[in-house]
């Protein structure tokens, strides 16, 4: 049976508080905006203050945050999994292996940002499908699985529509 390792320093502690408060964060945030976004999907009279042109938007966005969120937390759990790296990027534990990605305090902002990243990515995405595809109908039939499946990739879609940009206007 494996011991508990009290971690040696107080640097490390805080990191570890980090890493957990990142993944309660993630947890909460990713199914809440699953349900939510799910709900203004499936009941969008649920939302009567929203104006009625924005509930889709806003479902979309909802599941796109979701996705995102999910994408940072499986990062965060696989980094939290590899060890810490202090902030002069010396690596807990010392055997930890070398060249893999390890939690450290940058890493963790940008883990409370990037859910926000498949709120804008999702509607964006979709409205391109439905102007950029020949059946966009296909995708809008699966509206929520097209917003979690683009929020999941966010930072991929954003990387893709920036090198698109790059080539077909050479900017």
């Amino acid at each position: 049976m494996a011991k508990f390792v009290l971690l040696p320093d107080e640097e490390l502690r805080r990191l570890n508080r980090l890493a957990q408060v990142n993944i309660v964060y993630l947890l909460v945030v990713s199914l809440a905006s699953f349900f939510g976004g799910a709900c203004a999907l499936t009941a969008p009279d649920l939302y009567p203050a929203l104006p009625l042109c924005l509930r889709p938007i806003v479902a979309q966005a909802l599941i796109g945050f979701s996705g995102s969120a999910v994408a940072a937390l499986t990062s965060c759990l696989d980094r939290y999994a590899t060890g810490f790296e202090r902030e002069n990027g010396a690596p807990f534990p010392k055997n930890a292996k070398p060249g893999s990605d390890k939690f450290n305090r940058r890493f963790a902002r940008w883990l409370f940002v990037r859910p926000f990243l498949g709120a804008i990515v999702a509607p964006t995405f979709i409205w391109g499908l439905s102007h950029f595809t020949n059946e966009p109908e296909r995708y809008r039939a699966a509206i929520g699985f097209t917003a979690f499946i683009a929020g999941l990739l966010a930072k991929s879609v954003l990387e893709l529509m920036k090198n698109l940009f790059k080539n077909v206007f050479k900017s």
